[in-house]
Formats: C-alpha cells, sequence, structure tokens
C-alpha cells in the first residue's frame, strides 16, 4: 500500500530549504513511502499554505521575517485541524529549545543538522503512530498544562540552572475566589496578569484555584519579594481571599526536588497563613 505524506519546510534560507528538499527526495518517493514538499519563507506564508492543504509535518525555522517560528507555531496548534501536525523546530541556540517546545512543537534539530539523523526524525514523524498518551496541549487560557510543564520544561530548566550555575525558585499559589461562578473568566485574567510579570516567566495550572510560576533567574530573595507582591495585589482585591504562597529555591533545596519542596512549602503556607520559603515563614 503506498503512503503519501506532506512536509512544508519553512525557512527564510533557500539553500537550507534545498538543502532539506534534496535529502527528503533521495529518502523517500523510492518505496511505498511518498512525500510531497511545499516550500515558505516565513511563519505567515507558512500558516497560508497550511490552510489551503494541512500538512503532515511542518519543519520550522525559528528565526525568520515577517512572522516567526515560535508565533506561528503557536497559532497552528490553535487550529484543531493541525493537532495531528508534526512540527519539528529548527534553531541555532540550544537555548530556544524549551521555547519551541513550549509553543507547541513536537521535537527540535539544532542547526547546523546532520542530515541523516534528521530525516530519522523526520521518517518517524511521518510514518509511525503517534503515542497513546499523547502530551496535554501547551496552553490552556494562557496557562501552561501541568503535564507540560514536568514532560518539558521543569527537567530542561534544572538542568540550565546548574549547568550555568544560575539561580531558579519556584512559587505554588492558592488563591480561591470569594464566589465560585462569579465574573470567572474576568477572575481567570486578573490571575494570569498577576503572576505573569515577565515573558520568561511561567505559569502553571496545578490545580484548581492553584497556580505555579517557575521563575528563571530568580534568588530565593527576589523570589520571596514577587510573592509579597502577589499577597499584596490579592489583599487589594474585592474578589478573592488571601491568598497562601509556598516558595522552593534549587539552591537551598536540600535535594533536587524543587516540587516537593514548593508543595512542603505551600502546605505550611496554608496552615500558618504566612509566605513559606523553603519550608520556613518569612515576614
Amino acid at each position: 500500500m503506498i503512503i503519501e505524506k506532506k512536509v512544508l519546510i519553512v525557512d527564510d534560507e533557500v539553500g537550507v530549504r534545498n538543502t532539506l528538499i534534496r535529502g527528503i527526495k533521495r529518502k523517500f518517493n523510492k518505496t511505498n513511502q511518498l512525500v510531497s514538499i511545499t516550500e515558505a519563507s516565513n511563519g505567515q506564508e507558512a500558516i497560508e499554505l497550511a490552510n489551503i492543504s494541512p500538512p503532515d509535518l511542518i519543519l520550522m525555522d525559528i528565526r525568520m521575517p515577517v512572522m516567526n517560528g515560535l508565533k506561528a507555531c503557536k497559532l497552528l496548534r490553535r487550529d484543531t485541524k493541525f493537532a495531528a501536525t508534526k512540527i519539528i523546530i529548527l534553531t541555532c541556540e540550544i537555548m530556544e529549545e524549551s521555547a519551541g517546545l513550549l509553543s507547541g512543537a513536537d521535537d527540535f534539530v539544532i542547526k547546523p543538522f546532520d542530515i541523516k539523523t534528521l530525516l530519522i526524525r523526520i521518517e518517524r514523524g511521518l510514518f509511525q503512530s503517534p503515542p497513546l498518551n499523547k502530551i496535554a496541549p501547551a496552553y490552556l487560557n494562557g496557562l501552561l498544562s501541568k503535564e507540560c510543564f514536568f514532560d518539558i520544561c521543569l527537567n530542561f530548566e534544572i538542568a540550565r540552572a546548574k549547568r550555568f550555575q544560575r539561580p531558579l525558585s519556584l512559587l505554588l499559589l492558592k488563591i480561591s475566589p470569594k464566589e465560585v461562578d462569579k465574573e470567572s473568566k474576568q477572575n481567570q485574567a486578573f490571575i494570569l496578569t498577576l503572576l505573569k510579570r515577565r515573558a520568561s516567566d511561567k505559569v502553571i495550572n496545578w490545580a484548581k484555584n492553584t497556580f505555579a510560576i517557575l521563575l528563571t533567574e530568580t534568588t530565593a530573595d527576589d523570589a520571596a519579594l514577587v510573592a509579597k507582591h502577589i499577597v499584596s495585589r490579592v489583599d487589594n482585591s474585592p474578589d478573592f481571599f488571601r491568598t497562601s504562597v509556598g516558595i522552593a529555591n534549587l539552591e537551598d533545596t536540600l535535594t533536587d526536588n524543587i516540587v516537593v519542596n514548593a508543595e512542603s512549602s505551600l502546605k505550611e503556607s496554608v496552615r500558618t497563613g504566612d509566605i513559606t520559603l523553603n519550608r520556613k515563614a518569612i515576614h
């Protein structure tokens, strides 16, 4: 049985596109695995072409004019007709790996890439059945899913912090509305605006009325200041009770399990009413 798949190559460099086209043509189209190829030079053009003929796999560069790959990837992932489309991010910077995966990409490849390795990933993306336990969508209502946080984000940020000896903090916050059903959408918007202070901060929907913020490049003292600012804002809001905050800092954590430390700190905060840093109250 002949299987034909569609690949969309998105890169502003003609040379890169030609290299990928030659490699794909050599690898496929000689057996029962047929691949048709479409090209785009930026994210906006890619979205337009994808809407005309939805591809099975997209090779997406990050740094492009008009619209970059991260924005294009996020927009594609919001459209349900591309739910089954595999997206492989191409990037020159390993530090862009996390951003690429969090935008909704399935995989990433560092430039300059080894074409043989990339072709293996393309073959897997096109002709292997997706796993039954596919990762939940990265974002829902502007909040990062807990599943995506554990599967993609957490280990990467911990490894990065250790490698470059940079601070990393995790805040867990329990914020309960005074009236459960009152202006729930407005409450959600207020919480997201309140918690996401920097573009690099990752806000996670942890549980009902519970949220987490992963603060990169943030010491324990600075994380405590962030927590105090949030508590002050919540105290001045008529729609919420006082929030409980547990903070964990990687530098001061006895083990590598920053999550366990944050959860224990949150429990202590709920019990005492104090902001808790590494299981100790701060004032």
